[in-house]
């Protein structure tokens, strides 16, 4: 079972997030991002991404390039961790309202408990 916070729009319905780290936002950092509506964290992503590749252009070596390659990584690990409080940040400043945090196998699941009570 996994954590879901329930949030809810008067016009929009309703929407879980889960509780944790996101494993679609890590692996697709910026698609999932650009799909979840956050587009200050784009912009700081790819931002982040086409300067360290830059760095990696100007300093052509190995050393770099292995410490670029990791500095990467570690954009894409944080923004599997911290992407879904984004995603509760962003909802919440567009309307959504926190129903209730509730235990559930999926989203749509954690939605259903909500609908029927």
């Amino acid at each position: 079972m996994k954590t879901f916070k329930v949030f809810k729009h008067p016009t929009l319905g309703y929407r879980a997030v889960k509780v944790g780290f996101s494993w679609p936002g890590f692996l697709f950092s910026v698609i999932w991002l650009l799909i979840k509506k956050l587009w200050g964290h784009t912009l700081i992503v790819i931002s982040s991404i086409i300067l360290l590749t830059l760095i990696e252009m100007f300093f052509d070596n190995t050393q770099t390039s292995v410490m670029v390659l990791l500095l990467e990584f570690g954009v894409y690990i944080f923004v599997g961790v911290n992407c879904n409080e984004w995603r509760v940040t962003n909802l919440q400043e567009r309307g959504f309202e926190l129903i209730d945090t509730l235990q559930a196998e999926t989203s749509n699941a954690a939605i259903g408990k909500i609908a029927k009570a």
